[in-house]
């Protein structure tokens, strides 16, 4: 049965929101009141907090348990089947809390969940992440959050080695939670980045390795900073706030590499979102003669006064391209930043 530990309070759905944004980038969510749920039975009314939105811009229903009831998870799984022949939507729950052996039985299952700040299930959608849980013993991940990469490169990009580091500013700066600092901390000192300096009850990181050691150690753990990819004929995308060069665009200015056929720029979600209603049209496959638009998991303008991406997201956002060019171009740029020693 799920026996949740503490009621669902009214912010399980904001709660949900901000983690799901938070791990997979930007307005990866974004709810509406479009659709009414009043002709739902009530039995699903009385369980379920039912609402509209989109994931990734695909039509979704995101169902929060109400209370503290206990569920099985075959009744869960019954549930999400009427809730998606009713509303004609993928249907996601989202739960408070959740112990090991149920999340088995939802797993087994079949059934799309989250967690806030501890696990998203979503196979359907291709989104499985999973974070901790409670006393479990956590199993060593291979990659990054999207949060803690983003904290690591500002790391790299702006802080002295020499100084202990407080993620807590930094985390603030970038628009994420305490909280999501806090997880930023254990993740670096899961993989022995950094070693933990406690002043009262602040947290500082301390680095007792160089910049260019850093960055060879961390790189098998940071992914791609790039969610998606979009196409548009309109010149004015470069123009909108928080866009900037990315791909084989900001490659060019930044190494020997020749300018490409297809200028490409990165922004966030909110950024995607602004220029929609900017009437910026998108298109889902790549177009001839138009830009290509990279929808970032975190801020692509680390340095706010560069015109480019910051060269190490950069770097890792096309390490993966078998091309001679940029895999020499690629070496030039690591050379001429990772391993720069900041003062």
């Amino acid at each position: 049965m799920l026996d949740f530990i503490r009621m669902l309070d009214k912010t399980l759905p904001q709660q949900t929101v901000r983690y799901l944004n938070q791990v997979l980038g930007g307005e990866a969510v974004r709810m509406a009141r479009g659709r009414s749920t009043a002709q739902l039975p009530y039995f699903l009314q009385e369980t379920y907090e039912v609402l509209p939105g989109e994931l990734l811009g695909q039509p979704i229903m995101l169902a929060c348990v109400k209370g503290h009831r206990p569920l099985a998870a075959q009744q869960v799984d019954q549930h999400v089947q009427r809730l998606r022949e009713l509303l004609h939507a993928p249907v996601i729950i989202a739960l408070p809390e959740i112990a090991p052996g149920e999340r088995k039985q939802l797993i087994a299952h079949g059934v799309a969940f989250v967690v806030p700040d501890r696990q998203l299930f979503a196979p359907q959608m291709g989104m499985i992440l999973t974070e901790r849980f409670g006393a479990e013993p956590r199993r060593e991940q291979e990659l990054f959050s999207p949060a803690t990469q983003a904290l690591l490169i500002w790391f790299l990009n702006h802080h002295p080695v020499t100084e202990t580091w407080h993620p807590f500013d930094e985390a603030a700066a970038l628009g994420y939670a305490g909280m999501t600092a806090t997880r930023a901390i254990r993740e670096l000192l899961q993989f022995n980045l950094f070693e933990l300096e406690v002043r009262g009850r602040a947290k500082y990181l301390k680095l007792n390795s160089t910049r260019r050691e850093l960055w060879q150690r961390a790189k098998s753990h940071l992914r791609t900073p790039v969610l998606r990819t979009l196409w548009t004929y309109e010149k004015r995308i470069v123009q909108v706030t928080g866009a900037r060069w990315a791909g084989e665009s900001a490659l060019a200015q930044l190494t020997m590499l020749s300018e490409p056929h297809q200028q490409t720029v990165a922004l966030t979600a909110e950024a995607e979102q602004r220029a929609k209603q900017a009437g910026i049209l998108f298109e889902p496959r790549e177009i001839a003669d138009g830009i290509a638009v990279q929808v970032w998991r975190y801020e692509p303008c680390m340095r706010a006064k560069e015109k480019t991406v910051d060269p190490l997201s950069l770097w890792l956002s096309l390490r993966d391209i078998r091309d001679d060019r940029i895999q020499m171009a690629l070496d030039e740029l690591e050379t001429k930043t990772a391993i720069a020693e900041r003062p």
